[in-house]
């Protein structure tokens, strides 16, 4: 039986299961069609690949960024990791939906929707209905219902959220630390945010910037953007996919003094962006070189 989104964050914080936590989240498509899909440990390899690499600049670890993070499952054990290593960093989390509320309609039936009204789940007097549509639907005629639910629901909800008659709740995990050392943000990596320039010692990227759901174009924009957020020489960039089996194929970079990036390790054969990144210079940069007198 599917955990209704009310019942879910009903629940206390102490009696989190990441198991049950995750499969509540893998059952919500976001309306850029992508689910909250994640698993815990599901980056231990590439932890151990990089974890030389990590203790060795953990004294200068001052703020990390974690692209894509999902419910910030994996930002957990990523603040495990670097607090093992040595490191008292501060994480600054990000994801494209992390906000979103639990409208009640009417007596017995509530909504589950991001804030521009997008429905995740239907309650109907506690039973999780999924709103998105499958190809199975087409067939059975089960999209009709659902298509116009959607459509007819949408403008209700954002009402009902603009005017503050909803529940506001987080999709993050509630398995966070006490200590405040995790901060989430709704951001798009395709989006520079002027508040990350130049503030970040380390930044992971991983199960986002992949060629399955970027073009080379995008990604291209988006290694831009972090390269725009790595502080300066010397910081880290760790790229990496896992894949259906539970296998990581990843890279470690580093920048450079003239801003181009270094492999520093690999793991499963390194990530299928990594000639992309290696390959990226800055266009600021660039400029400057073209620039320079011929001696």
């Amino acid at each position: 039986m599917n955990l209704s989104a009310s019942e879910f964050y009903s629940s206390g914080a102490d009696t989190t299961d990441v198991v049950l936590e995750s499969a509540f989240f893998a059952k919500l498509k976001m309306r850029n069609g992508t689910f909250k899909l994640t698993q815990p440990s599901r980056f231990q390899e590439l932890e151990v690949a990089v974890r030389p690499h990590v203790e060795e600049r953990a004294g200068s670890l001052r703020e990390v960024l974690d692209v894509g993070v999902s419910t910030g499952l994996t930002t957990v054990e990523l603040a495990k990791f670097l607090g093992d290593c040595g490191s008292a960093a501060s994480i600054t989390a990000t994801d494209l939906f992390i906000e979103a509320h639990i409208v009640e309609l009417f007596p017995g039936f509530r909504v589950f929707c991001d804030p521009e009204g997008w429905p995740l789940q239907y309650d109907l007097r506690g039973v999780a209905i999924r709103p998105w549509i499958r190809r199975l639907d087409y067939v059975t005629l089960a999209f009709i219902p659902l298509m116009l639910g959607r459509s007819m629901l949408k403008a209700r909800l954002r009402s009902r959220i603009s005017a503050g008659v909803s529940r506001p709740v987080r999709m993050i995990t509630r398995s966070l630390p006490s200590n405040g050392a995790i901060v989430f943000v709704e951001n798009d990596i395709m989006c520079r945010s002027e508040r990350f320039i130049r503030r970040f010692d380390m930044i992971r990227a991983a199960n986002i910037l992949n060629k399955g759901y970027f073009s080379p174009d995008q990604i291209v924009i988006a290694i831009g953007n972090i390269h725009a957020y790595l502080r300066g020489p010397g910081a880290l960039l760790i790229v990496g996919r896992t894949n259906r089996a539970g296998e990581n194929a990843a890279t470690l970079f580093e920048l450079n003094r003239d801003g181009s990036f270094t492999a520093l390790e690999r793991v499963g054969g390194g990530s299928e962006i990594e000639r992309l990144v290696l390959d990226f210079r800055c266009p600021r940069l660039r400029t400057a070189i073209d620039r320079a007198p011929i001696a």
